[in-house]
């Protein structure tokens, strides 16, 4: 769903490039940071800070080199789009796989928008589309879940029991995600990620602090507790996504029709193979009859 989202949006975004000058200076600057947020957005699956500000970032190398190239203005503004999802890629590999190809297929996708964008309306939209597509060429590669990156960039940062729940809750985002929910519980769980998300970063500027001795420390207590708030708050949704899965499990078992309609069928067809024998081991005059109550697509060819 997501690489729909950025195939449709990259099309908007590309096909609308080449229409930002006939707009002004300050309308078409204004309409290029829209579009490049807008983009950064759905590349990067939210609107998280880091990506709408290197969206706006891009738009504005692909004005300022726009004019010069428009080759270089499509591969530099594609690799700023990409940039925060780039930052979630795991492997090194596979990092520098998805930024060569945010940076060819923006130069291609560039390329092609400027060359034809005096074009006819129907050769600007071919061109528009093939764009689309070789912009949405890094989202090929796989990259982790932003709240689960998030999770474990601060578990890194703390030790104990907090480090240890919030690498379950990181877990838990990467295999929850195929879990239904309907729209009032995952309006619910989106909203305990986003407190869980609020706690990891508390605890992370608490440990950031000068470390005082225990006694004479009156942040501990307030450790303590955010400590067990985040433990609280995987538990939480561990339990929430445990119930929902075991009831869509049970209603998937309860649910028989495709196998009473397998039974009828195996039932139907063995009813007809067995009329089918008893015809050919019949006399003739027995077998005519018996033929006779057949369905007719059941009956003999005549000759």
């Amino acid at each position: 769903m997501r690489r729909l989202a950025f195939l449709v949006a990259s099309g908007c975004t590309f096909g609308a490039i080449p229409f930002l000058t006939r707009l002004g200076p300050i309308p078409g600057a204004f309409a290029a940071v829209l579009l490049g947020v807008g983009l950064a957005v759905a590349a990067s699956g939210g609107a998280y800070a880091i990506a709408i500000a290197l969206g706006a970032l891009g738009a504005l190398a692909m004005g300022i080199l726009g004019p010069v190239s428009a080759s270089a203005a499509g591969a530099i503004f594609l690799a700023a789009v990409f940039a925060e999802r780039t930052f979630r890629v795991k492997s090194r590999t596979a990092r520098a796989a998805h930024v060569l190809l945010a940076l060819a297929g923006g130069a291609i996708a560039g390329g092609v928008v400027g060359a034809f964008s005096s074009s006819s309306p129907l050769v600007l939209g071919v061109a528009t589309v093939v764009s689309a597509v070789l912009a949405s060429l890094p989202m090929l590669v796989d990259a982790d879940d932003a709240v689960a990156h998030a999770l474990d960039q601060a578990a890194e940062e703390l030790d104990g029991p907090a480090a240890a729940a919030l690498r379950e809750g990181a877990e838990l985002r990467r295999t929850s995600r195929e879990v239904p929910l309907d729209a009032a519980t995952a309006d619910r769980v989106r909203k305990t990620w986003a407190a869980l998300l609020k706690l990891a970063e508390a605890r992370t500027r608490l440990a950031r602090r000068p470390r005082l001795p225990a006694a004479a420390d009156p942040a501990s207590s307030v450790v303590a507790m955010v400590d067990g708030r985040i433990g609280d708050h995987v538990k939480a949704l561990a339990r929430a996504y445990t119930a929902v899965d075991t009831a869509h499990a049970a209603k998937l078992g309860v649910d028989d029709v495709a196998l009473r309609v397998a039974e009828t069928m195996g039932d139907d067809l063995e009813a007809v193979s067995r009329a089918m024998v008893e015809v050919h081991g019949a006399a003739p005059d027995e077998a005519e009859a018996a033929t006779e109550e057949l369905p007719e697509v059941l009956k003999p060819a005549k000759a």
